[in-house]
């Protein structure tokens, strides 16, 4: 008779857990009711992708220069680092999967394949580890740790659970499994980004835990090893994991409400009427802090000077831009 285990999540809501989950929420409601700008919500999500980015390339002990990130995000830079593409390339993927909130192994595995692909010989990639790490789960024991986990996620316990909780609860079991060879704390944040979307709590795609992760990274290592101390106790590493997620979104929600501001002025002032390319313009500039004439051909390699001189005419017009210097040596900065 084949025995069947089912995993079962050790955990107490402590106020603190609460307090953050509250915290949450209310950031939450305002961040999705609130009205900006489409150039600054492009913006918003352009700022977490290269931050999520480099955090999480640092985690997994990769270093790179924000700067290269951000120039391969404006497409500006069509190469960079496999590490910097594939990362990039499966927020993609997790963008387009977060329709279906079923998420299964096959899911993890194709997180894997395409965050080490190029860094892993294929045969490693959607493949579960061989050898033995330090984590406690031996190679045999992945595939059916991994099962009850993902088993668990798609049903009623974590259906019923805050997503926010569930999302804690299922990075701390990967991070314990270690389900592959490489790319594990990787695929662990993908997931937790992939569930999040799947249930509307991405914050838009505005949300960055990464950066949480780095700048307490000894608290981090501490939160997960009290699972382990206390026989599989979750608690300690939620209240740490849903404080530092009620940070991030109290960032995005304060960054929304200044937002706010700005669209409320523009559509009093006609500004909100910009076409695709002059929002272009203005996410570049936010970016770079000035573009010159020599600029306009790595910016829209495919339009005519004139368009884009007459584009910038209709922002300093408007009071968004202001150009300084005349002729060829001209540049021009937001206002």
């Amino acid at each position: 008779m084949r025995l069947l285990f089912v995993f079962v999540p050790e955990y107490t809501i402590t106020a603190a857990t609460l307090a953050s989950i509250a915290s949450i929420e209310y950031a939450r409601s305002i961040i999705e009711n609130t009205v900006v700008l489409p150039v600054w919500q492009k913006q918003l999500a352009k700022d977490s992708l290269i931050k999520a980015t480099k955090s999480a390339l640092e985690i997994y002990g990769y270093n790179t220069s924000t700067e290269l990130i951000k120039k391969f995000v404006n497409g500006i830079e069509k190469k960079t680092d496999t590490e910097v593409k594939n990362y990039i390339n499966v927020r993609s993927y997790i963008n387009q999967k977060s329709k279906s909130k079923e998420i299964d192994e096959q899911n993890l595995k194709e997180l894997h394949a395409k965050v080490a692909n190029g860094i892993l010989p294929a045969s490693k990639c959607k493949t579960y580890r061989s050898k033995k790490t330090e984590s406690q789960i031996q190679p045999e024991e992945i595939l059916a740790k991994t099962t009850e986990l993902m088993d668990w996620y798609n049903g009623l316990d974590a259906q019923e659970t805050h997503i926010v909780i569930t999302a804690g609860i299922l990075k701390a079991q990967l991070e314990l499994i270690e389900p592959f060879e490489l790319t594990n704390k990787l695929v662990s944040n993908l997931a937790v980004y992939l569930i999040l979307s799947s249930r509307g709590y991405d914050m838009r795609g505005y949300l960055c835990l990464e950066e949480y992760y780095i700048q307490s990274r000894n608290r981090y290592d501490v939160a997960i090893m009290s699972i382990t101390d206390t026989g599989g106790d979750i608690t300690k590493w939620l209240e740490y994991f849903t404080e530092g997620f009620a940070h991030e979104v109290s960032k995005i929600k304060e960054n929304i409400v200044l937002l706010a501001k700005d669209t409320k002025l523009a559509k009093v002032s006609g500004r909100s009427q910009l076409t695709e390319r002059q929002e272009k313009i203005i996410e570049f500039l936010q970016d770079y802090g000035l573009l010159t004439n020599s600029g306009f051909q790595r910016l829209f390699p495919d339009i005519s000077e004139d368009s884009v001189l007459r584009d910038l005419k209709t922002l300093a017009d408007s009071g968004i831009v202001v150009k300084k210097g005349q002729t060829k040596s001209a540049r021009y900065e937001l206002k």
